[in-house]
């Protein structure tokens, strides 16, 4: 396999065909040089293109690459060591979808020495009507190790560090309760701001453990089949007192493609989800809590929506909103908006990171949109399941647990 067509020198050339043939050195010297394994996959799955440092990843010759199907020639595992199914691997769902993919949890298996690679794959589609794909494949194992380390210390650290918070709380709380001493009203102010702050300390901890774990994978979701308004409901009903504390409105409303009208009333047909319950308990319990520290009047809307393939949770507010530059960071550990209305405002910066993990961990996704000013809105999307699925899957776990079995998930 010649890795690039190679321009044949003409006996004469023009000066653009001698640019172009500029170009096309300069555009196999950075292919040739990148550390990255970059493949090019044409709209029928086929290789294309290949450069070195893939070849190495992969294990196979430039010959071996040759206009084959991809998928013939890439072994990706999941991190159980299983070989990913059709459905979930990233180039076949990027040809079909025709849009940006990116993955960091598997391995690439080397042909000829079987080494497992963890890798972060990026594919981006040409502009084609029938795209190409550019994807390219980046060693992470380095930065696994390092990232491992780092959450081993933060945990340690984490859990010594609660200990003395704890006694620090537990002695500001007996100093500030009349029955056990006597403090002025300068003295009452001081201790509650000092109480506040420990308190504080101990949520930053205890979300800092919760972060590893499921870094580390200590903390798995459980997931069960689960009757997602009645659920979702159940869960927002319970702010309501923090919400209606502040001032604010609060409303729950379900929509479904399924909606009949009876006799003038509106009827949701049961929607149903594979879902951890207490994941999804911290995750809407977090979204609410948000939306009504960043909502100085207004309204707190949570809505569950479907179609026939998915199931879409909304947590709404009329807050202060985020500014559009902003969304694509506010998932990410430690990050905090920045601005004149935020900084008064108290947070560990690890909520909506925890809240992203605990849905991908469901096997959802989630995402944000915003306008400052207006709100801010939250959707939280995951595969629905039949009512027959439902049940069958109810029924199992029922028998597992009467016998006395740990649940498994679908």
């Amino acid at each position: 396999m010649s890795l690039w067509n190679k321009a044949k020198k003409a006996k004469t050339s023009t000066p653009e065909q001698s640019i172009n043939t500029s170009r096309q050195n300069l555009n196999e010297l950075v292919l040739k040089s990148i550390h990255e394994g970059v493949i090019i996959v044409g709209p029928n799955g086929n290789i294309r293109l290949a450069n070195p440092a893939f070849c190495e990843l992969s294990g196979r010759s430039l010959a071996e690459l040759d206009d084959v199907f991809y998928d013939s020639v890439i072994n990706l595992l999941d991190k159980t060591g299983n070989r990913i199914s059709e459905g979930r691997n990233p180039i076949n769902i990027a040809l079909k979808n025709k849009e940006y993919g990116e993955v960091r949890d598997l391995d690439i298996v080397a042909a000829d020495s079987n080494k497992n690679t963890p890798v972060s794959i990026i594919i981006t589609p040409t502009h084609e009507e029938n795209p190409n794909l550019i994807v390219t494949f980046r060693d992470i194992a380095q930065e696994l190790k390092e990232e491992r380390e780092r959450s081993e210390f933060i945990s340690t650290a984490s859990h010594e560090m609660r200990t003395p918070v704890a006694s620090i709380e537990g002695y500001l709380g007996l100093a500030m309760n009349p029955s056990t001493a006597t403090v002025d009203e300068r003295g009452m102010e001081f201790l509650t701001k000092a109480h506040e702050a420990s308190q504080h300390l101990g949520r930053l901890f205890q979300d800092l453990l919760d972060t590893t774990k499921l870094d580390d994978g200590q903390i798995k979701a459980r997931l069960e089949p689960v009757d997602v308004i009645a659920l979702v409901k159940s869960i927002a009903d319970g702010q309501i007192p923090n919400i209606t504390a502040k001032g604010l409105g609060y409303q729950f409303g379900s929509g479904s493609v399924d909606q009949q009208l009876s006799g003038g009333k509106r009827i949701d047909q049961l929607i149903y989800a594979s879902i951890d319950p207490d994941f999804l308990r911290e995750v809407i319990n977090n979204l609410i809590e948000n939306a009504v520290k960043y909502t100085p009047t207004g309204w707190v809307t949570v809505n569950v929506r479907a179609d026939n393939y998915n199931v879409q949770i909304i947590v709404e507010d009329t807050g202060i909103g985020v500014a559009r530059e902003e969304l694509s960071h506010i998932f990410q550990k430690f990050y905090r908006v920045d601005n004149r209305d935020t900084r008064e405002i108290g947070g560990t910066g690890l909520g909506l990171y925890l809240v992203k993990q605990r849905v991908e961990a469901m096997n959802g996704r989630i995402w944000a949109e915003s306008e400052i000013g207006k709100g801010t809105r939250f959707i939280c999307l995951f595969p629905r399941i039949s009512e027959e699925a439902y049940k069958q899957q109810r029924f199992y776990i029922d028998n597992q647990q009467a016998q006395g079995r740990e649940n498994i998930d679908f």
